[in-house]
């Protein structure tokens, strides 16, 4: 009745471990939520995957997207501490 739609993959480390980046880098609480999602890339001529983040921080929501598998996301593909309020999710469309 279900399917995946991406191949099934077992990254749950690499996920916390972006995770445990994004929480470092901003300073995230751990009763915040942090969502972290690897998916496949569906636009022409983006890469096929692409990593998703989620998190909240003092009830604001914000969001990051990174154009690499989440198992090549590295500290350098997040944003400085001080361009948090550049990333705060506004509701409008997705940015690409």
């Amino acid at each position: 009745m279900f399917r995946r739609l991406a191949p099934a993959t077992n990254n749950l480390d690499q996920i916390s471990r972006v995770e445990a980046i994004l929480r470092a880098r901003f300073d995230v609480d751990d009763t915040e939520i942090v969502l972290v999602s690897e998916d496949p890339g569906i636009k022409p001529g983006f890469p096929p995957f692409e990593t998703n983040i989620l998190f909240w921080k003092n009830e604001t929501r914000y969001r990051l997207k990174v154009f690499s598998k989440v198992s090549d996301v590295s500290e350098r593909d997040v944003p400085v501490r001080w361009l948090l309020p550049s990333l705060e999710d506004t509701g409008e469309g997705d940015c690409c």
